[in-house]
């Protein structure tokens, strides 16, 4: 089977079965290739892939996302938009090499509105959000890789009437109706910098893809300071690690009292052989726990 029509049958079918990442990683001689969904993990191949294969098809994706074929051993980042037959994919790519030299490749299946992960929430949740996370301030978005928090990011970003400005690295999710700007460090154009051409645009919503540093949390804490609406990920174990989080990161105290106006947790769990959503909402001093397993009601917990 030629290398081209092989990336086109394992996009086609993750896109087909909703799949979250699709990986290549090598295992002495050969390499595995599988699929994760949720907790859920799938191998498409029993016996795997030859290195040669399997070399061929990261080369093919790294060309596709612009990145430096050449180089084997560094960390790359890219994003592409796949085209398949019913239009496009849009995919985020991850590489690196390992102690042995063997490039390893994870690509995450970044699916539009309607079949993403936001189908998890129940109307009353998404309503519960919508109506409190429209304020001026700071709102963060927590939970393990793959559960969703950009996409309900947008999917809030979308009710407001107004103008929105995402700054992520890379885009990862489409929205024409949105300014999307990129992080791009080879010409400076980092987090930081992004964060402070957007308020001369001033947005009714401002989207932050990731606090990972003290100038992106100090900065996202200024655009919300001087009146504005920001939506920021943010990587923490729980609901209640959240702030703590933000502290480690350089977060003042009393900067967040005044700025920071909710904090949403979300995660995707194995609930009797299907997915379900265990997610957690904190608006000012009020506590709401929600918990959703497919098929169920929202169970309200106190």
């Amino acid at each position: 089977m030629e290398i081209e029509q092989l990336s086109d049958e394992l996009i086609q079918y993750g896109f087909e079965q909703q799949m979250q990442d699709l990986y290549f990683l090598p295992q002495k001689e050969n390499y595995r290739c599988f699929f994760r969904r949720g907790p859920f993990y799938e191998s498409p191949m029993i016996n795997g892939l030859s290195a040669t294969i399997a070399s061929q098809l990261i080369n093919r994706f790294k060309y596709l996302g612009q990145m430096d074929v050449s180089e084997k051993r560094k960390v790359q980042l890219g994003a592409i938009s796949y085209p398949l037959s019913h239009g496009e994919q849009r995919l985020r790519l991850s590489t690196v090499g390992d102690y042995l030299q063997q490039e390893s490749l994870v690509i995450r299946f970044l699916h539009q509105f309607g079949n993403s992960p936001e189908v998890y929430h129940l109307p009353e949740q998404l309503e519960l959000l919508q109506n409190n996370s429209k304020k001026r301030g700071l709102y963060l978005f927590c939970g393990p890789v793959g559960s969703g928090k950009t996409t309900l990011m947008y999917k809030l970003a979308r009710e407001n009437k107004g103008q929105v400005i995402t700054i992520e690295d890379p885009v990862e999710i489409e929205e024409p109706d949105f300014l999307q700007l990129q992080v791009n460090e080879k010409i400076q154009q980092s987090y930081d910098e992004l964060i402070k051409l957007s308020l001369r645009h001033h947005p009714d919503v401002l989207i932050i893809g990731e606090i990972r540093d003290p100038k992106t949390i100090q900065g996202a804490i200024r655009v919300a300071l001087t009146g504005h609406c920001v939506y920021a990920t943010l990587h923490a174990a729980s609901l209640e690690s959240a702030q703590a989080r933000i502290f480690e990161l350089g977060g003042e105290a009393a900067l967040l009292k005044e700025c920071l106006r909710g904090i949403i947790y979300q995660e995707l769990l194995a609930v009797n052989g299907t997915i379900g959503l265990l997610a957690s909402y904190r608006f000012y001093q009020e506590k709401l726990h929600f918990t959703w397993k497919e098929g169920l009601s929202c169970v309200e917990q106190k």
